[in-house]
């Protein structure tokens, strides 16, 4: 099984957040602190969230959607 941690805020910055496009924390994390402040700039900017397929290839068995509107609202506030 792949490793993932449950709650992305306390995720290693190396781990994968969009399953679909291998998307890591890091880079979304890049993506913010260069601007990103919606899941529009996020998929603009990293590709994430936008193959569809993460609900089939993620441990988690859901969109990354989730967790990147985590990140997004954690650093906007």
């Amino acid at each position: 099984m792949t490793h993932y941690t449950e709650n992305i805020l306390e995720a290693p910055l190396d781990e994968t957040v969009c399953w679909c496009s291998s998307v890591s924390k890091r880079l979304i994390m890049a993506a913010i602190q260069d601007g990103a402040r919606t899941m529009d700039d996020i998929r603009r900017m990293t590709g994430a969230c936008t193959q569809g397929r993460c609900k089939e290839l993620s441990p988690r068995s859901r969109c990354c959607s989730k967790e990147i509107k985590m990140l997004l609202d954690a650093e906007n506030l």
